[in-house]
């Protein structure tokens, strides 16, 4: 261990500046002084001390001088290096966020943090602040003027603490425009009473969930473009917005984007992506063991998706070849399907469907999958169904869907275009496509109460 001789004056400096930080009157062993340097919070406790500076010189190790720059340096997050004579300057130099206002705080796990109090603080257990920003009471005009608008692509999750509605935010617009990253926003129902939302959510392409307990919304709410591009998010009723919808959503229930933690009705699977192009729908949220991976990710069984952005794997790199729907989804209350092979030109089978307990939605299910042939709904539960509009536009290679002998569509089931552009299908008793007949009412089995495009399956 290096040792040298120093000024004491430079000590008396050190020691006079951190008491200048504290208003304190405290002395200081060599040795204490960077423990003294780490406790600064920009809180003073009276007058400070100010000793008068002593002449001569002493002995002190160099690691003395290390501890304290190494606690300058973790209070002003800088990676300056400091000799011993600049250190009591540095020490004087450092300022504090205190003061009792509306932060955002960024936080380490990628949590962005809204609180109302004195001073940076985290209501989240071993949360490492990484940095933070006072949030403007006026709201914002745009994203850029969002001051934490820089890490906007690296947040995940956004917390509001019971505290925040206490500094009067007057617009939430643009708060998380562009948030590409999030999938979560908790305590939402501290942005009670506000009226103005736009864009408060655009773009936010992986938000899934933005829970509420409680949430009243302020008369006369409004906001345009809300939640353009949110094709993930799922109300806590399986409500999802679509691209141009504004402010008049941010509501619960079967019109609503709003989860209430204690009243949430989605279900969710769990979709892993294989490297050999098989697509596995199954409750396992843990891949298959020695298995080459492409991707893992989750879906909401009974959102009522409407664009093929909403899917997990929309954008793997691995085309989808199979899809396999696993025993264990049996257990789900209901499934809605809608766009969920939207457009995986590559996919030849699909293979389980029997293992769901019900289907409610198919709206374009397997819209321009081009390379199916064969399709096998044996099995496949009808009872629930209600709209398989489009179901298999542009399945121009499909020419035989087998079904169960006494496969039956509910009353009221609807479903326009449903077999719109499939020329090569025929039905099991002959018939042929026609562009005469593409709804729903030829989702039958052929020659079973007329023309159908279905073929039944022996047993």
């Amino acid at each position: 261990m290096a040792v040298g001789t120093i000024q004491k004056s430079v000590l008396t400096d050190i020691a006079n500046a951190i008491r200048v930080q504290n208003g304190g009157t405290d002395t200081y062993l060599p040795s204490e002084m960077a423990a003294a340097v780490l406790a600064l919070d920009g809180t003073k406790a009276g007058t400070p001390f100010q000793a008068v500076a002593g002449t001569g010189t002493g002995v002190i190790s160099d690691a003395v001088f290390d501890g304290i720059a190494d606690a300058i340096r973790a209070q002003n997050g800088l990676s300056e290096t400091y000799r011993p004579s600049e250190m009591a300057p540095a020490i004087l130099a450092l300022s504090w966020d205190v003061g009792v206002k509306m932060r955002a705080i960024l936080l380490a796990d990628g949590t962005l943090e809204f609180n109302y109090r004195d001073g940076r603080s985290s209501d989240v257990p071993g949360a490492v602040i990484l940095d933070a920003w006072e949030v403007d009471p006026a709201g914002y005009s745009s994203a850029n003027a969002r001051p934490w608008h820089d890490v906007r692509l690296d947040v995940t999750r956004v917390v509001f603490d019971s505290d925040f509605s206490q500094g009067g935010l007057e617009d939430a617009s643009y708060l998380f425009n562009g948030f590409q990253s999030l999938v979560t926003v908790s305590g939402f129902e501290e942005l009670s009473g506000i009226s103005s939302f736009n864009q408060t959510f655009s773009s936010c392409g992986c938000l899934e969930t933005i829970y509420a307990s409680g949430f009243v919304a302020a008369e006369g709410l409004d906001g345009s473009l809300t939640f353009y591009g949110c094709d993930r998010l799922v109300g806590g009723q399986g409500f999802v917005p679509e691209y141009g919808d504004g402010a008049e959503f941010i509501a619960y229930g079967e019109e609503g984007v709003l989860t209430d933690p204690a009243a949430d009705t989605r279900e969710w699977l769990s979709c892993h992506l294989y490297a050999d192009g098989e697509l596995v729908f199954t409750l396992d949220d843990e891949p298959e063991a020695g298995r080459a991976l492409c991707m893992s990710g989750r879906m909401c069984a009974t959102a009522r998706y409407r664009a093929i952005a909403a899917r997990a794997w929309n954008d793997a790199e691995v085309g989808v070849l199979k899809a396999t729907f696993a025993e264990d989804l049996s257990s789900l209350d209901f499934v809605n399907l809608s766009y969920w092979f939207y457009g995986d030109g590559e996919l030849s089978e699909v293979v389980g469907l029997s293992n769901l307990s019900a289907v409610r939605e198919m709206r374009y299910t397997f819209a321009g999958c081009d390379g199916l042939v064969t399709l096998d709904l044996s099995g496949f539960p009808t009872a629930e169904l209600e709209d398989v509009f489009y179901c298999f536009s542009g399945c121009g290679s499909l020419t035989t869907i087998w079904a169960d002998a006494d496969w039956a569509l509910p009353a009221g089931c609807t479903g326009s275009g449903a077999f719109y552009g499939c020329a090569a299908l025929v039905g099991g008793a002959g018939t042929t496509y026609s562009s005469s007949r593409i709804s729903a009412t030829y989702m039958r089995i052929d020659g079973v109460g007329g023309a159908g495009y279905l073929t039944a399956k022996s047993s």
